[in-house]
C-alpha cells in the first residue's frame, strides 16, 4: 500500500507539473503563431487569440497548486519570521484553513457557474466554444488547491508536528534568523 501511495503521489505531482506547464506552453505557442500569421501572412486568426488566453489562464490556475506544493507562492513573512515556533504553527494552520475555505468556495461556485453556462448553452464570442468548458478550470483548480491545503495540514500534524517543526528550524537557519528564534525561545 505504501508503494502504491508513493507512486500515486509521484503521478499526481507529475500531472500537476506537466498539465500546468504544457497548457502555458501551448497557449504561448498559439500567441507566437498568431504573431507570425499577422506579420508574415497579414492574416491573424482571432480564434488563436481566444484559445491562447484560455490555455494560459488554465495553465496558470493549475499552476497555483504547484506553487503551493513547492512553497513558491507570494507571501509576506516579515512578521511571521519573528514568531516562536508554536505561534508559527497556529498561524500556518489558520492560513491553511482560510486557503482551504477559499478553495472549497472556488470549487463550489465554479461548479455552479459551469452548470449555469451549460444550462444556458452560452458560447464564446469568436468561436462559440461552450463557456461551460472554458469555466471548468474553476472547480478543477479549486479541488487541486484544496488537495494541496489538506496536504499542508497533514504535514503540520504528521508525527505529532515534529517533522514540520524540524523543517521550519532548517528553513530558519537558511534565512539567517536563528538568532531571532533563539531570542524568542529564551523569552
Amino acid at each position: 500500500m505504501d508503494s502504491f501511495m508513493r507512486k500515486f503521489i509521484a503521478f499526481y505531482e507529475n500531472l500537476e507539473d506537466y498539465l500546468s506547464g504544457g497548457l502555458i506552453f501551448l497557449g504561448l505557442t498559439l500567441v507566437m503563431t498568431n504573431v507570425a500569421l499577422r506579420y508574415v501572412i497579414g492574416k491573424p486568426e482571432s480564434i488563436l487569440d481566444e484559445y491562447s488566453v484560455y490555455l494560459v489562464v488554465w495553465g496558470a490556475m493549475l499552476g497555483f497548486a504547484v506553487a503551493l506544493r513547492d512553497d513558491h507562492h507570494i507571501k509576506v513573512d516579515m512578521l511571521y519570521r519573528l514568531f516562536p515556533i508554536g505561534m508559527k504553527r497556529v498561524v500556518t494552520l489558520f492560513a491553511d484553513l482560510i486557503g482551504l475555505g477559499f478553495s472549497g468556495a472556488m470549487a463550489a461556485y465554479g461548479t455552479k457557474l459551469v452548470m449555469t453556462y451549460k444550462l444556458l448553452g452560452q458560447g464564446s464570442a469568436d468561436s462559440q466554444t461552450p463557456l461551460w468548458i472554458v469555466s471548468l478550470i474553476l472547480p478543477i483548480s479549486g479541488i487541486m488547491l484544496a488537495i494541496r491545503y489538506l496536504d499542508r495540514m497533514h504535514d503540520l500534524f504528521k508525527n505529532g508536528g515534529k517533522d514540520w517543526i524540524a523543517e521550519q528550524e532548517k528553513e530558519g537557519q537558511g534565512h539567517g534568523n536563528d538568532s531571532l528564534d533563539n531570542y524568542h525561545s529564551a523569552l
